[in-house]
């Protein structure tokens, strides 16, 4: 009997975490009831949340499945030869135009949680400070002459400013072709810096 739950257990969750994704995403978590949320998968809002215990929770279980899926589909891209910006910051385009539903959620969250006592302001300062670094060290084993923190600052301020300008108008201009300029030029630049250093 529990073997024959268990899948329908499982189903109804990954319902339930896929609705929530769409509506927090559209509507911000505080824009999103759990009412509205527990009508659209057909269950009570009792129902509901005997999955997760509280909105909050939920909130959390759909970000860390957005995160784990992020992770996922950029390791296998760049994990091979981390050092290359440009493969990188394509491959991260690429996940964000595959998935703008995801994207827009995570916009929509950071904007919510800006002050520090929101529920998701500790996880997007952890989660773009590690971003920096991330970049930042990338940078530095490139071998280029430049200060990696400040280059690391400028990637992440640029896609995400080109996240946002084609969430919010996605006909204005191709997102994935305005990353790969971007990418170039960032290839170039270190390139460029790389080769003086050598001269020198």
């Amino acid at each position: 009997l529990r073997r024959r739950r268990q899948p329908r257990g499982e189903a109804r969750r990954e319902a339930i975490l896929a609705e929530a994704l769409a509506l927090f995403a559209a509507k911000g978590f505080r824009g999103t009831s759990i009412t509205e949320l527990a009508d659209r998968v057909g269950m009570t809002h009792p129902g509901l949340l005997y999955y997760f215990g509280t909105k909050q929770r939920l909130l959390l279980e759909v970000v860390r499945e957005r995160e784990h899926r992020e992770a996922s589909a950029l390791l296998s891209t760049v994990a091979d030869r981390p050092d290359e910006i440009g493969r990188g910051l394509r491959a991260i385009a690429r996940f964000v135009a595959d998935d703008a539903v995801r994207t827009r959620l995570y916009v929509v969250l950071g904007a919510e949680n800006l002050d520090p006592d929101d529920p998701l302001h500790g996880f997007f300062v952890d989660r773009y400070a590690r971003v920096r670094e991330m970049v930042a060290a990338a940078v530095r084993r490139s071998g280029a002459i430049v200060d990696a923190d400040q280059l690391a600052r400028e990637i992440v301020a640029t896609l995400m400013g080109l996240e946002i300008q084609w969430l919010m108008d996605p006909g204005a201009f191709d997102y994935l072709a305005a990353v790969d300029a971007y990418a170039d030029a960032v290839d170039r630049r270190l390139g460029a810096t790389h080769q003086a250093s050598k001269e020198h």
